[in-house]
């Protein structure tokens, strides 16, 4: 395959390999005091999301999909994708109001849509549209959605001449386009680029750009576009100082260059963003130093690997970010066996092992490898291979290309150490098959893994011939993920066993010489790091020998150590004061701490019984209610049952209440949109008004407390229940309107209109007789509040009273 082994390959140089090097490291990370990500600014979480879903998806070798990678990153970082999705229209009122997007519930949204007008509307109608590009397999399953909801934006924008947002529409419907190779994509980003260079927008081409770099579907033909692409958006976010989005697409440009073996560029870019990166203070910096670490095992360095990947396992243990510990333990792990430290590489491989299996990663199974070998070598192999079952069994089941080939890996490995050669011969076939699968797509990348399974099969078969041609081919294949030292000398050793079993004594002294010259290149680093530990030793005892002559001098004078002996008593001293007083105080702050204990204790008791006091009541107004159904059904008086069944109404309006409160969080204030929300669907329900009637609600998001939420439901009740009674008379249909906002900074008003007959003119709604009228009255006066009826097209109920105590969670 050319050039165009993409981001999918990478995986491998997650765990595949161990190496030795040499060269100069930079020092680690300052120390970071963790708090959650989303208290970051809003470029910040963006950058995180998109290096911690790029990561996963090089993880996944690109067999999963990249809005799916950005979807588990969220969750595992405990992150919105809003920033993300509303990049360049959102606000923090938007924000606020896009709850939704995490519970997966765009629905609220759409409802949402017929409440608000103008920009509003026009935010709303972007945000949805990408919420569904940014939704796995969008083209596929939300493709009408998008095409829907990005349409309108775009006339929307026109309407309201907000050009750059109706450019931000064009860039994501690109995006969508794009994953699915529809050549739509190619005229809508060659339209969006033109519009952007005319019109001086340069964040929106640079995003448009980007994300033609990042979403085109890797191929031998699009990657220098790719490549031209990224280089390009990245240039421009340095241009406009967005060094957030400039540290993302150099990452991603790592990646690529990586991917096709480029490895002094995929450094030098990692490099660059790692700098970027400590410029402003980002304190994330893990996958730059994993990709680092990565890098300079590839380039043969000593010292660099082992300090960058400790130096991304303390970044990532600080800030919390689990997503990559089980495979950073991993390759510390590796490293340390590859240098010889076999003692500290097991140690890590088995918390690498345990963090695989709490995260149920069937990724384990490459590092298994470690402890399998160690096992071998302790004659140990059907241990072995018990432990690789007990491992499956704590683990999700292997799926993925790459999961499945380091499973039938380490089986094979198992039955090879076992001489169960049948055994291993039909799971090395089997990753045969999945690396031959798995090149379609990036390459030769594990080749010459496989091939020296079958070598190591053949071998112990006595097929020295077949064992030969295998070996022979590992150094013509470009799988350098598995061209690690210890991978090659273990080929050459292999090579010069079966060359002395054919009896080929030249081509065993031409591959031991070859295997020399690796070993004395593994000699000479080990000796670059014991010349190291020397150096260390060395500068340790000059520093000792300079204290030794230092006491010395300080012997000479008789003053100075008067002075340091009294200056070590007055320290003891102060020492032992600064016990006793943290002693007292320790001694105190439990005292609290229990009291406090004490009181929360008695505040949720108190808690417990509010709720439990509302739902008994809630309770008792039930049996009422049931007790006044009973009754109805021995009563013949009409006017008498028109009774029961309206103080049955009542009754529900009031047990809605309770209802509310033992079931919320909070037991002393009620939700009105959603209570009268309820009461208005029971009371439909109860005069079976199906179409006939309809209620409107403009309910603003409120919260009353008991006291007011009582009355004012009765109120509505009332009006409702005299609406659908007598409004529609000889009508087919009606509209009865609910409303409840702020009036002024201190007052509510509430609204019960419809477009029905009104009032007889000989009506008097302030005589005795009318119990419905009077009933408003006196709940009015409850409420501290003034009632207005006004009878003009319709019957208008209005009920203005204090605010006082309210909350609003707009």
């Amino acid at each position: 395959m050319s050039k165009a082994v993409l981001i999918g390959l990478l995986s491998g140089l997650l765990l595949s390999a161990g190496a030795r090097s040499q060269s100069t490291v930079k020092p680690e990370a300052s120390a970071y005091s963790y708090y959650p990500p989303d208290k970051d600014k809003e470029s910040w979480q963006r950058l995180n999301l998109w290096l911690s879903s790029t990561y996963l998806y090089v993880a996944k070798e690109a067999l999963t999909d990249q809005d799916s990678c950005l979807l588990i990153a969220s969750r595992y970082l405990g992150l919105s994708r809003f920033s993300i999705l509303a990049e360049g229209f959102g606000d923090e009122k938007l924000r606020e109001q896009s709850k939704w997007i995490d519970h997966s519930d765009p629905n609220t949204a759409i409802r949402s849509l017929s409440k608000v007008t103008g920009k509003r509307h026009l935010q709303l109608l972007l945000l949805l549209g990408s919420y569904y590009v940014f939704q796995p397999a969008g083209y596929s399953r939300y493709k009408d959605s998008v095409e829907y909801f990005l349409n309108k934006a775009i006339t929307e924008s026109k309407a309201l001449k907000e050009e750059k947002w109706k450019r931000i529409a064009l860039c994501l419907l690109g995006k969508i386009y794009l994953q699915a190779e529809d050549p739509k994509s190619d005229s809508i980003y060659h339209l969006l680029i033109d519009q952007c260079r005319k019109a001086g927008d340069k964040e929106t081409e640079a995003r448009a750009i980007a994300y033609r770099g990042m979403y085109t579907v890797p191929r031998p033909t699009t990657f220098q576009r790719k490549l031209t692409d990224l280089q390009q958006a990245a240039d421009l976010y340095h241009s406009i100082g967005d060094i957030e989005s400039e540290i993302n697409l150099l990452m991603d440009l790592n990646y690529v260059f990586l991917a096709s073996g480029q490895l002094q560029n995929s450094h030098d870019l990692a490099l660059k963003a790692l700098s970027l990166a400590e410029s402003i203070q980002y304190p994330y910096t893990h996958y730059m130093t994993e990709s680092l670490a990565n890098i300079t095992i590839y380039q043969g360095k000593f010292g660099d690997p082992l300090r960058y990947i400790r130096q991304t396992i303390k970044v990532a243990e600080n800030c919390r970010d689990s997503i990559g510990w089980a495979l950073f333990y991993g390759r510390l792990a590796i490293l340390y066996d590859s240098e010889g430290r076999q003692k500290e590489g097991i140690a890590m491989a088995q918390k690498s092992i345990r963090r695989f299996e709490i995260d149920r990663n069937p990724a384990v199974y490459n590092i298994l490898n470690i402890v399998i070998q160690q096992m071998h070598q302790e004659g140990r192999a059907k241990e072995a291979l018990h432990f690789v079952s007990q491992i499956s069994k704590e683990v999700s089941p292997p799926v993925s290309i790459s999961d499945l080939f380091f499973y039938h890996s380490l089986l094979s490995t198992c039955y090879l150490n076992m001489n169960q050669l049948d055994s291993a011969e039909i799971h090395i076939q089997k990753l045969d098959s999945l690396e031959t699968l798995a090149e379609a797509v990036r390459g030769p990348f594990r080749r010459s893994a496989v091939n020296e399974r079958f070598a190591e099969l053949f071998f112990k078969r006595g097929q020295y011939r077949k064992a030969k041609e295998y070996l022979e081919t590992y150094f013509k294949i470009p799988s350098y993920g598995h061209h690690a030292l210890m991978n090659k000398l273990n080929v050459y050793s292999l090579l010069i066993a079966t060359d002395s079993a054919l009896g080929d004594k030249e081509a065993v002294i031409s591959h031991y010489k070859e295997y020399i010259k690796l070993l004395d290149s593994n000699f000479s680093v080990t000796k670059v790091r014991q010349a190291e530990e020397l150096q260390v030793n060395y500068e340790t005892q000059e520093k000792e020998g300079q204290i030794v002559v230092l006491n010395q001098e300080a012997k000479q004078s008789r003053l100075i150590k008067n002075l340091t002996l009294a200056g070590i008593i007055a320290a003891i001293i102060i020492a032992g004061l600064l016990y006793r007083q943290t002693r007292l105080k320790q001694k105190s702050n439990r005292i609290i701490t229990h009291k406090n204990e004490q009181l929360q204790n008695l505040v949720t008791d108190k808690e417990w019984l509010l709720k439990e006091i509302h739902h008994r009541v809630k309770n008792n107004l039930q049996i009422i209610m049931s007790l006044l159904d009973s009754q109805s059904r021995y009563i013949d008086n009409d006017a008498a049952l028109t009774a029961i069944n309206d103080s049955q109404r009542r009754v529900q309006a009031i047990s809605l209440i309770h209802q509310k409160l033992y079931q919320s969080e909070n037991t002393s204030s009620i939700d009105m949109p959603h209570y009268i929300d309820e009461l208005v669907s029971y009371l439909q329900d109860s005069f079976d008004t199906g179409s006939r009637t309809v209620i409107e609600q403009n309910i603003e998001p409120l919260k009353l407390d008991v006291a007011k939420a009582i009355p004012l439901g009765l109120i509505i009740n009332e009006g409702i229940v005299n609406a659908i009674k007598y409004a529609f008379s000889g009508r087919q249909h009606g509209i009865v309107r609910i409303g409840l906002k702020d009036s002024d900074s201190d007052y509510l008003v509430l609204t019960i209109s419809d477009n029905g007959i009104g009032l007889p003119a000989d009506v008097n709604v302030s005589r005795r007789g009318s119990l419905g009228f009077s009933l408003m009255r006196g709940l009015t006066r409850q409420l501290d509040g003034t009632l207005t009826i006004e009878s003009n097209k319709g019957l208008h109920i209005s009920v203005r009273f204090s605010a006082l105590n309210n909350e609003s969670y707009d």
